[in-house]
């Protein structure tokens, strides 16, 4: 009887100190959160004309098929977008929503951002703090007007140099 009662104590003492270490795994994760890389990719959007950032452009973010999320720019034409994710490639799409309260209406411009192992601005320390990595993509939006204009030009001198034949 004398053995059998140590192994039980022994075996109630293994599953204890499990659950006591999983349990602080557990607690520390909760209360201090999972290291993850975080992804910033921040701009300015002016005008192509002028280089005056332009306001209230509305920027799409879409990292996967279904997760986006938008923000609208600064009146200093800044937008920032901030992830925990891994992305290695971002669809930004920029419209203005405003109509002509930004200094005239601009064209639609959507892009695709890689980002890579060179936007690495801040390398983590093991177990301490997380990588941080850094896209800088600023963006130049053309009138709505001026890109109709350099259509019409463009077509009228086409029509011009056909005649001329």
């Amino acid at each position: 009887m004398n053995k059998s009662v140590i192994k039980f104590f022994d075996k109630l003492i293994v599953v204890l100190l499990g659950f006591v270490g999983l349990s602080s795994i557990v607690y520390s994760c909760a209360k201090y959160g999972m290291i993850a890389p975080e992804y910033e990719i921040n701009g300015v959007v002016t005008d192509k004309t002028n280089a005056k950032p332009i306001q209230n452009i509305r920027v799409i973010h879409q990292e996967y098929k279904d997760m986006g999320d938008t923000i609208y720019t600064s009146p200093q034409g800044i937008y920032v977008f901030k992830s925990w994710f891994a992305p290695t490639s971002v669809h930004l799409k920029f419209e203005d929503i405003d109509s002509n309260a930004n200094g005239g209406e601009f064209e639609t411009q959507e892009i695709d951002v890689k980002i890579t192992e060179a936007d690495l601005v801040k390398k983590g320390r093991r177990n301490k703090t997380a990588d941080k990595y850094l896209k800088i993509q600023n963006i130049q939006l053309e009138h709505k007007n001026k890109a109709l204009l350099i259509n019409y030009i463009t077509s009228k001198r086409k029509s011009i140099s056909s005649h001329r034949h």
